[in-house]
C-alpha cells in the first residue's frame, strides 16, 4: 500500500472552464439513483467480466474494440501496472449501483479495489453508493446538467453542488475499508473560495481553489488509511465541487460510473469542454462505456442521421482525449409503452415497444464498427423485443411495471451479462 501523511501538503492542478449555476431537476423517464458525494475526478470505467464456472464453454476471441482494454488488464495481472481505470457514461439504468455493481464487485474482488469516484455532495434524493455514506447538510445549492437550458459549469458528473457559507457541509465514509488519497474538483476563478477539509475529525486543512483563471482545480490530499472526509466552505467566497474521488493507493481497479435520469446521448453536449478534457486527461481512462439510448428510443421524432453523427463524433473525441482506451457502446435495454391511437399492442395488455428502439440500436452497432468501438446490445439478456413486458410478469418480477426501469435482480441479470462481454476470453469459463 502506498504510504500517504494526512498532514502532507495539497496539490493543485488548474485547467480550463465556465462557472455558473441552475436548479437540479428531479423527475424525468429514467429514474436514476445514486447517492453519496466524494471527492471525484472524472475517471473512466473499466469493465472487466468474470462469469461463474461453466463447465462447457469455449474459448472464443478477443472481442473488437476491447483489445487496448484486455490489454491493460493483461499488464495488471502481470503487475507492469498498478491500476485500470474506467469511466462508465450514462442514464437512469446506472443512476443505482444494482448493474454496476455487479462489474464493481467482481472486478475489485479479482484485481483489487484502486478506489471510486462520484459526483458531488448528495446531488439528488434516492442516491445511495455501494459501500459509501455520505451526507449533505446546510445551505447548498445542486444542480443538473439533465435540461439543455441547464448552465454551467458541469463536468463528467453531470452534477454540481456549491455554497458559500460555513453552514453547509458533506461528507463521504467508505464502509468495510480505508482510503490513502482524496481527489477533490472544483471549479476555480479570481474570487473563488477556500475549503475545509477534514479527514476522521481531525483538524481541518484549508485549500484554495482561487486561480487567475475561471477553469478546474483538482486538489489531492494525502489521508493516510482514513475513513471519512468532510469538506465545507471556509466562507472566503463561493465554492463549487464538481466530483470528488476516493483513492486507496493499492494495486486494482476504478471504476467510476456515472448515471443521470432520464438523460440522452445529449447530456454530453451540455457540459463543458475545457472542464471534461482536463478531466479525461487527468483520469487517463483504459475503458469508457457509453449507456444511452433508451431514453432516446422513446423519442418517434429521433433523427437517426442526427444521432448517428452525434454519437460518431463524440467517440472520435474520447478516442482523441485517451487514445490507448477502448470504447464499448451499450444498445438499450428493451422498454415498452402503452399503445397510442393507431398502434398494435405488441407486448399484450396494451403495451408495444416503441419503434425507434430497435432502429437505434442499428445505428449504434453501425457507428461503433465504423470507429472501431466495442457494441453489446444489453437487449439479448432480456431475449429481445417484448422481453420488458415478460421481466415485469415474471414471478418475482424482474423490472417494474413502467416497463422501463429494471427491478435489483433484473439490474444485477443485465449487471452479469455485460460483464461476460466486457472479459476477455481467458476469464468467460470462469478462469481467473
Amino acid at each position: 500500500m502506498r504510504a500517504g501523511s494526512r498532514a502532507g501538503s495539497p496539490i493543485s492542478d488548474p485547467a480550463a472552464a465556465t462557472i455558473g449555476a441552475g436548479p437540479v431537476p428531479r423527475g424525468d423517464r429514467l429514474s436514476p439513483a445514486i447517492r453519496g458525494a466524494k471527492f471525484a475526478i472524472g475517471a473512466l470505467v473499466v469493465f472487466v467480466s468474470a462469469c461463474a464456472a461453466e463447465p462447457h464453454c469455449a474459448e472464443r476471441p478477443a472481442s473488437a474494440g476491447l483489445a487496448d482494454f484486455h490489454a491493460a488488464l493483461g499488464d495488471l495481472e502481470a503487475g507492469k501496472r498498478r491500476t485500470i481505470n474506467i469511466l462508465h457514461l450514462g442514464d437512469s439504468h446506472i443512476a443505482l449501483d444494482h448493474l454496476t455493481g455487479v462489474l464493481r464487485g467482481d472486478w475489485t474482488r479479482t484485481y483489487g479495489d484502486a478506489g471510486r469516484g462520484l459526483p458531488p455532495g448528495n446531488p439528488y434524493r434516492y442516491y445511495a453508493p455501494q459501500g459509501y455514506k455520505v451526507s449533505m447538510t446546510g445551505p447548498w445549492v445542486a444542480a443538473s446538467s439533465l435540461k439543455a437550458g441547464a448552465t454551467g459549469p458541469f463536468g463528467i458528473s453531470g452534477y454540481r453542488i456549491s455554497a458559500t457559507s460555513a453552514a453547509a457541509r458533506t461528507s463521504i465514509e467508505k464502509e468495510g475499508g480505508a482510503f490513502d488519497e482524496v481527489e477533490i474538483e472544483a471549479m476555480g476563478g479570481p474570487s473563488t473560495g477556500s475549503l475545509m477539509v477534514a479527514l476522521d475529525g481531525a483538524v481541518s486543512l484549508r485549500l484554495s481553489t482561487r486561480a487567475p483563471r475561471t477553469g478546474l482545480v483538482r486538489l489531492r490530499v494525502p489521508a493516510a488509511s482514513a475513513h471519512r472526509v468532510e469538506i465545507r466552505p471556509a466562507g472566503d467566497g463561493e465554492i463549487a465541487l464538481l466530483g470528488w474521488a476516493l483513492i486507496t493507493g493499492r494495486p486494482g481497479i476504478r471504476y467510476d460510473s456515472y448515471g443521470i435520469s432520464g438523460a440522452t446521448l445529449d447530456v454530453v453536449g451540455h457540459w463543458d469542454q475545457g472542464v471534461v478534457d482536463a478531466q479525461i486527461a487527468a483520469l487517463r481512462p483504459d475503458l469508457v462505456i457509453l449507456g444511452y439510448g433508451t431514453n432516446e428510443g422513446f423519442n418517434d421524432r429521433l433523427d437517426l442521421h442526427a444521432y448517428a453523427a452525434k454519437l460518431g463524433t463524440l467517440i472520435a473525441r474520447l478516442k482523441r482525449l485517451s487514445p490507448h482506451a477502448s470504447i464499448a457502446v451499450l444498445g438499450p435495454l428493451d422498454g415498452a409503452r402503452k399503445a397510442k391511437s393507431g398502434e398494435a399492442a405488441t407486448c399484450g395488455g396494451g403495451w408495444t415497444t416503441p419503434p425507434k428502439l430497435a432502429a437505434l440500436r442499428d445505428v449504434q452497432k453501425s457507428v461503433a464498427a465504423k470507429q472501431d468501438a466495442f457494441y453489446f446490445d444489453l437487449s439479448g439478456v432480456m431475449d429481445g423485443a417484448c422481453g420488458i413486458a415478460r421481466w415485469a410478469d415474471a414471478h418475482p418480477p424482474l423490472a417494474w411495471p413502467d416497463r422501463v426501469h429494471l427491478r435489483t435482480d433484473g439490474a444485477r441479470r443485465a449487471g452479469a451479462a455485460l460483464l461476460r462481454a466486457l472479459m476477455p476470453h481467458t476469464k468467460t469459463c470462469g478462469q481467473r
